[in-house]
């Protein structure tokens, strides 16, 4: 009886010590992230958004900052590829929306494995096996119009439609080095079309923007009656605030574009880092994306009437190694096309 006694006081003692020590772990992680003190955070992410983000984080008063760095997708990439060249580690979390890139970031060792707490009920969609990244958001890319511009009779109804000869100098389209988006968006329309496709494009002499985002200020005043292709949530927020735009589901495919993020593995403030990503992907942050019109993987958040469900569109996908295959080329065909 003793024995048993023994073993149970043993047994009861080392149980004990392992529940006290959980929190004392993740004291000690919190510790170290608030000695380190900020997050310096790459996103593609609509600057809005990306701002809005940081500043409901640091509202937190975790004792860590969060300093936000927007740009596109392409230029985010070459951005920290130069500076990691050249020695220099300045950013911690890397989020944009070109899986292309996080391929090859993970093969050069570029980013450490970290699973966000919370994330494991996610849409399996926006999980990965490996753990280097997991998808914050999700988008499509769809055209658009100006109604006071364009009849709905006349409107393109797909992609097919958008290159027809009646668009010529009325038409807005963006730059693939730059957005990840409309990267992705041009290898799925190839795919369906071909390259004739952007040849008759190009013929069309459009205006060319930079972010896939930044057509839509050109259609909504006017400078253009139409748009190539444009992030939806973006869109989507655009016509809640009353602007005059029109979304168009084409018939033939909506090209779905998954934004991945991770922690890096030369991250300056690698606590923090991951103190911010499980904020990133909290059902609480979670919700507020899907406030923001962007599709995510958390199932318990509810969307604003009216947005497309994924259910709800042909969805167009295309694999990493498909998109780190065309990623150069499509670009470089582009620039060659267009001339810019």
């Amino acid at each position: 009886m003793t024995g048993r006694i023994l073993r149970f006081g043993i047994a009861g003692l080392a149980a004990a010590a392992m529940l006290m020590s959980i929190p004392a772990a993740e004291a000690a992680d919190m510790r170290a992230a608030k000695k380190e003190g900020k997050i310096l955070w790459y996103s593609s992410m609509s600057l809005p958004i990306t701002q809005a983000v940081c500043k409901r984080f640091n509202a937190k008063k975790t004792g860590v900052t969060c300093v936000a760095h927007r740009s596109g997708s392409g230029k985010l990439y070459r951005r920290y590829l130069q500076e990691a060249k050249g020695g220099i580690y300045k950013a911690d979390v890397f989020h944009t929306s070109n899986l292309g890139h996080f391929l090859n970031m993970k093969d050069k060792k570029h980013l450490v494995k970290y699973v966000p707490k919370g994330t494991g009920n996610f849409n399996p969609k926006f999980k990965t096996d490996h753990g280097f990244w997991t998808i914050f958001r999700a988008s499509m890319l769809v055209p658009f119009y100006n109604p006071k511009k364009v009849k709905a009779s006349e409107a393109p109804k797909s992609w097919a439609d958008l290159v027809d000869p009646k668009w010529k100098g009325r038409i807005v389209h963006s730059h693939p080095s730059y957005s990840g988006f409309v990267t992705n968006g041009m290898i799925n329309i190839v795919k369906m079309h071909g390259w004739d496709y952007y040849k008759k494009m190009a013929a069309l002499k459009p205006k060319i923007m930079q972010s896939a985002l930044a057509g839509i200020p050109i259609v909504a005043t006017g400078e253009a009656d139409v748009g190539a292709g444009t992030v939806l949530y973006g869109l989507f927020a655009a016509i809640n605030k009353g602007e005059p735009l029109k979304i168009v589901i084409p018939t033939d495919g909506v090209p779905l574009v998954t934004s991945p993020s991770g922690v890096l593995s030369k991250a300056p403030h690698p606590n923090a880092a991951r103190v911010f990503t499980d904020f990133m992907f909290s059902k609480e942050n979670m919700q507020f994306l899907a406030d923001n019109f962007l599709h995510v993987g958390h199932p318990g958040v509810k969307y604003p009437k009216g947005l497309p469900g994924l259910s709800e569109m042909n969805l167009l996908a295309i694999s990493g190694k498909e998109l780190k295959k065309k990623n150069k080329p499509t670009r470089k065909r582009f620039r060659k096309l267009f001339g810019v």
